[in-house]
């Protein structure tokens, strides 16, 4: 009997403790609780202090950055633009109207869209930016990227995109940031990314949600969404 009122008295203790631990990593922010529509909790780990600048930029809110306000036929997003030298070609490229019209030929859901590309492809430095949930980049094949854009659209992370990411060697930084905010980490190195959705994001899981022809059919929109036009506002401009 002594044995058993012992028993019951470890394992209160060890539960306190638990409750404890998990206090204070969710005070400092290791880790937070989502309910869903249907009630079910999840618990969210999130990374340590992010150190490294460029990743620190994709995953908080910022100041004073350039951003573009794209119009399209299923509503407007705006997006933070670094100021990398791939965020100068895209400034450089929407002067020229490249991407007025552009269509989203591309729209794989819960992975990412992409427009038809148009124009000739240039060389451009690569960025310490990674494609996690949001992010906008360049197609780069070949050493060469070309204006064909592509927007991240997965929240979490696929079976193969977790197993990629076992495998693929990233360090623990980037490997939580990828688990946190979610991501497609095999494009790594196919694209290269120039800027952040900052608002928005329902116009572009409107857009990545429209009907397609599928895998065999390359994810091709049964109705295409157009690019109507794209503006550039810098950080001295009043709206």
């Amino acid at each position: 009997m002594k044995k058993i009122k012992i028993l019951a008295i470890v394992s209160t203790v060890f539960l306190v403790l638990i409750i404890a631990v998990f206090a204070v990593l969710a005070a400092l922010g290791i880790f937070k609780i989502e309910t869903d529509e249907s009630g079910k909790s999840e618990i969210i780990f999130t990374p340590a202090e992010i150190k490294n600048k460029s990743l620190e930029w994709q995953t908080k809110e910022t100041e004073g950055d350039i951003t573009a306000v794209f119009k399209t036929t299923a509503g407007k997003f705006e997006v933070k633009l670094s100021g990398s030298a791939a965020g100068e070609k895209f400034i450089e490229l929407d002067n020229a109207g490249i991407f007025d019209g552009m269509e989203f030929s591309v729209l794989a859901e819960n992975m990412f869209i992409q427009t038809s590309p148009s124009g000739e492809s240039f060389s451009l430095e690569k960025t310490e930016l990674i494609p996690i949930n949001g992010a906008v980049g360049f197609v780069y094949e070949e050493e060469k990227a070309s204006p064909s854009l592509v927007i991240i659209t997965a929240k979490e992370l696929s079976g193969i995109s977790e197993g990629f990411l076992s495998q693929s060697g990233f360090d623990e930084e980037k490997t939580g940031v990828y688990k946190t905010f979610g991501g497609v980490p095999e494009l790594e190195g196919k694209i290269v990314v120039f800027g952040m959705v900052s608002s928005g994001a329902e116009v572009i899981e409107k857009i990545s949600g429209g009907e397609n022809s599928g895998y065999t059919g390359g994810y091709s929109p049964l109705e295409p969404v157009k690019i109507n036009s794209v503006e550039i506002s810098f950080p001295t401009e009043t709206n």
